[in-house]
């Protein structure tokens, strides 16, 4: 996250290739004395099928459901994604949630992100009440196949985004929806943003990282001590 903001600020692109590398990898800058400083880590989350289906709600769209259907990174998970995802369901009778791949997000919107990976993100909307189901690795655009494929009734967007001016590009990815009439801006409820959490987190960014190596050292011996449970 805090690379995120430096490389704004700084608005130098020459070592943005380099710092994605090691932020993909897990690396940070090395001291003299050897010792990783601002390190990032990379996510042990193994996700198989029977994890992600604890996630789902189980339940598919009846015969003459209406399907509504929104996109988008969800990156960092929070109330203004819920709120949206909210408004969004009570179009319709079941809310598809397409979650775009880390390339995707990576090229829209810059190094460094997402900040979650695809899986972990996948898996915070599906555990949201309001969605009934999501693509992991939905595509960009959102096509007359998909839709037909999905039997979508509805694509809607919000008003609060990461890329407020998406709908207006020479390649829309909604272009298919719009010309079947099936397309939407609701209003978003709530003013936050990923970016905007980001922005928090690096004016504190001190009291996070003291809060994070704890968690850190934490998760470790977690691992470390880790023993196998049968679920059946």
């Amino acid at each position: 996250m805090l690379l995120c903001i430096r490389d704004r600020q700084s608005n130098e692109n020459q070592n943005h290739a380099s710092l994605q590398r090691e932020f993909s990898h897990g690396h940070g800058n090395k001291a003299e004395n050897g010792n990783t400083t601002s390190s990032t880590r990379i996510s042990n989350f193994l996700p198989t099928s029977r994890r992600i289906v604890q996630f789902s709600n189980g339940k598919g769209p009846g015969p003459h459901a209406r399907i509504v259907y929104m996109d988008g990174a969800f990156d960092l998970f929070h109330a203004g994604h819920v709120q949206i995802l909210r408004r969004a369901r009570e179009l319709g009778d079941f809310l598809l949630v397409g979650i775009h791949t880390d390339q995707t997000v990576s090229s829209n919107r810059g190094p460094h992100h997402p900040i979650m990976n695809l899986h972990e993100r996948s898996l915070s909307v599906l555990a949201c009440r309001y969605v009934d189901e999501v693509i992991i690795g939905a595509p960009w655009t959102v096509t007359k196949d998909m839709i037909t494929t999905f039997n979508i009734s509805l694509v809607v967007h919000g008003t609060v985004a990461e890329n407020n001016d998406l709908t207006s590009e020479e390649n829309d990815p909604y272009k298919a929806a719009k010309e079947l009439g099936i397309f939407r801006v609701i209003e978003s409820p709530l003013t936050i943003t990923t970016t905007t959490i980001i922005k928090r987190i690096f004016a504190n960014h001190e009291a996070y990282k003291k809060r994070n190596d704890r968690k850190v050292e934490s998760e470790k011996k977690y691992y470390e001590s880790k023993v196998f449970i049968s679920g059946d």
